[in-house]
């Protein structure tokens, strides 16, 4: 049983670590392009996020005035 949780244990902390190694190799161009990814994503969030709120919530007015429009 102890060599299971040690087992358990030392391979996250493996992986944890070549993963860190990894991201130390990459080039600063990298990191450079990933950042502005990282923006564009954003802004589009920005631009996309209020017609998602007015779809879904014209949507629910929607189904609210069909529920209430049925009881009469």
């Amino acid at each position: 049983m102890k060599f299971m949780k040690q087992k358990f244990f030392a391979i996250p902390a493996l992986l944890l670590g070549a993963s860190a190694s990894a991201f130390a190799a990459l080039p600063a161009s990298v990191a450079t392009t990933v950042t502005a990814a990282q923006s564009d994503a954003s802004d589009m969030f920005d631009l996309i996020f209020p017609v998602i709120g007015v779809i879904v919530g014209m949507t629910l007015v929607i189904k609210l005035f069909k529920r209430f429009t049925a009881k009469i």
